[in-house]
């Protein structure tokens, strides 16, 4: 049974298996940009985001192994324009990043790691969540 919450976020959350494919795969991309930032600029937060995004791959491994499906099973060309789109996305991440102070860098990477940890996405995309974890 999908929350009330999800009907609410509807406009945001996924309708189909493709979208919930595209919003996980937009939520792995945005992790992995942090982490990268965070290990190169605040190495301490870094290791502690390293450590989360590791168990949380392992307790929503089958939403892992279901990307990597989804993504398969994608036509090229819509997979191409979500790769293009993850990329620009990164570039931004990364701009705005490099803009932080440096207890803003710390904040965000502790802040992703404490949400990782919580496993709070999955009240944020709960149909995205739910179609990815079956």
């Amino acid at each position: 049974m999908i929350s009330s919450f999800a009907h609410s976020n509807s406009e945001l959350d996924a309708e189909n298996e493709g979208e919930a494919v595209g919003i996980i795969y937009g939520y792995f991309k945005k992790v992995d940009v942090i982490k990268f930032m965070c290990e190169r600029k605040a190495p301490e937060k870094g290791a502690l985001l390293s450590e989360a995004i590791d168990k949380w791959k392992t307790r929503n491994s089958s939403v892992v192994a279901n990307l990597t499906d989804g993504l398969d099973r994608t036509p090229i060309d819509m997979r191409e324009q979500l790769f293009e789109m993850a990329k620009q996305v990164s570039r931004n991440r990364i701009i705005l990043f490099n803009k932080m102070s440096q207890s803003e860098k710390e904040n965000t990477c502790a802040s992703l790691a404490e949400h990782l940890n919580s496993d709070s996405y999955k009240n944020e995309y709960p149909i995205a969540y739910k179609l990815m974890s079956e």
